[in-house]
């Protein structure tokens, strides 16, 4: 993973925080349509499941978001894309041409989770234009 974090990206900082306060949520990243993760921390306290690097379903998700562009002329854009695991549960969602990628703990209840998460990325792209871009080149 890049030595980036939120920290270093004042666009991202206060969404990602926002998105870690949820008791529920462990991870939050930045996953580019190559599918790699440019961007991501754990809460603090939380003990990783796996590594960051490890992370390699990102490539995965990404894929996956790519190919389901084709759909959206008929069914509408993804908002987002949720799966569960034994010991997690996983939700990307897309924002431009990037996936937020967040891990949830097994027991919880996303639905709400996800629609505070979307008003809260929706509004940190009305206000700040998101360049990413300038730093992952």
């Amino acid at each position: 993973m890049s030595k980036l974090t939120f920290e270093n990206m004042s666009y991202w900082k206060s969404t990602s925080k926002y998105i870690l306060s949820f008791p529920e949520i462990r991870f939050v990243g930045v996953v580019n349509n190559m599918g790699n993760l440019v961007v991501g921390d754990y809460k603090k306290g939380i003990v990783p499941i796996a590594e960051i690097d490890q992370y390699k379903m990102c490539m995965e998700y990404a894929l996956e978001l790519f190919m389901k562009k084709d759909l959206d002329g008929t069914l509408g854009p993804l908002e987002y894309a949720a799966s569960k695991r034994k010991n997690v549960k996983i939700i990307t969602i897309p924002v431009r041409d990037y996936l937020v990628l967040i891990s949830a703990e097994p027991h919880a209840n996303i639905e709400l989770i996800i629609e505070e998460i979307l008003k809260a990325l929706s509004d940190m792209q009305q206000d700040r234009k998101i360049k990413l871009d300038e730093h992952v080149n």
